[in-house]
């Protein structure tokens, strides 16, 4: 006999109203409709996963993989909820500009061996900062914001 999931033996324990009651809504919203239950458990894997659930992204992921999912469905979904989840972490630092001057759009300057240990700022006030490789790759491909190479 399959054990119940911890969820389930929690709602248990409060009683058997909490109980029915979580097991009907449970029931009404994951019933097909105008998405299927496979889709249905592909978005409980990607909010079980902005939620930072491991044991429910586990769950969730057997469930969606029993009712038909791929692999690569249920990673594009993780994809997702990962952008959302880095998202709302943009859309909660927001809050540090409030109250804040607005800022200068700083520009990047390659570093090279010749300027990498000059103290003197900067006469254009561009600041001197090597970009990692994620940056520096955007950068390149948008040739907007390309590095000067100066």
């Amino acid at each position: 006999m399959e054990q119940n999931t911890k969820p389930k033996r929690f709602t248990e324990a409060i009683g058997e109203d909490v109980d029915s009651a979580f097991t009907k809504l449970a029931s009404e919203i994951l019933k097909d409709g105008t998405l299927s239950l496979k889709e249905k458990s592909l978005i409980a894997v990607a909010c079980a996963i902005a939620v930072k659930c491991d044991n429910c992204t586990k769950v969730h992921q057997n469930q969606a993989l029993k009712l038909g999912a791929t692999q690569e469905e249920i990673l594009e979904a993780a994809a997702v909820a990962g952008l959302v989840r880095m998202g709302s972490g943009f859309n909660t630092a927001y809050l540090l500009l409030d109250n804040q001057p607005p800022r200068k759009n700083t520009h990047f300057k390659k570093i090279t061996d010749e300027n990498k240990y000059d103290d003197e700022p900067n006469s254009d006030e561009t600041r001197q900062m090597q970009p990692d490789g994620y940056l520096n790759n955007l950068l390149e491909k948008n040739s907007s914001h390309k590095i000067s190479k100066k």
